[in-house]
């Protein structure tokens, strides 16, 4: 859920400066195409001998096309610097209407277009979600309680569209 540019880099363990010896990767690979890999260091993947590790989604060709063409997508149209750049739009957004309604919103977290919002209670997490549906935001909720509110927007989402779903936002709230 973290990769393939969703939070502003490829991967978010580049935020930190991790790097993984081992990483599964799914879901965006191939753009909802049914694929997933492994990821790893050169001498832990050349250690396995060839189809020693096999997988329902490796990748086929078509899979495989799907993928590189996910690939070349999100190069060519910049989506994962939009991505960061419309995240922190969206996250500054967050927090300015978190400080006017702190009585209900708890915490603004997240990196690129992968945003959490966490709220008072579950009630309120439940009400605000099913305020923004019918302001046309499709948000949902999570955390182990279900007080938060998950905004995964797409990756091309434009300023207009943080701009609007803001004033749903602040709409939605007030309307609590």
């Amino acid at each position: 859920q973290s990769g393939f540019g969703r939070t502003g880099r490829l991967f978010a363990c580049q935020h930190t400066g991790v790097a993984p010896d081992l990483m599964t990767v799914g879901k965006g690979i191939a753009s909802g195409f049914p694929m997933g890999a492994l990821i790893g260091r050169a001498d832990l993947m050349d250690a396995w001998e060839p189809g020693a590790h096999g997988t329902t989604f490796a990748g086929g060709p078509l899979a495989c096309a799907a993928a590189a063409a996910t690939l070349d997508v999100l190069e060519d149209e910049g989506l994962i610097e939009n991505a960061a750049r419309r995240g922190a739009q969206l996250l500054a957004g967050l927090r300015q209407l978190a400080a006017a309604e702190a009585d209900l919103v708890v915490d603004v977290r997240g990196r690129g277009l992968m945003v959490g919002v966490g709220l008072a209670s579950t009630a309120v997490a439940a009400r605000l979600k099913a305020e923004l549906l019918e302001r046309h935001v499709i948000v949902s909720t999570c955390g182990p309680d279900s007080s938060s509110l998950r905004l995964a927007p797409p990756l091309l989402l434009g300023e207009e569209h943080v701009r609007r779903c803001l004033d749903a936002c602040r709409d939605a709230l007030q309307a609590l």
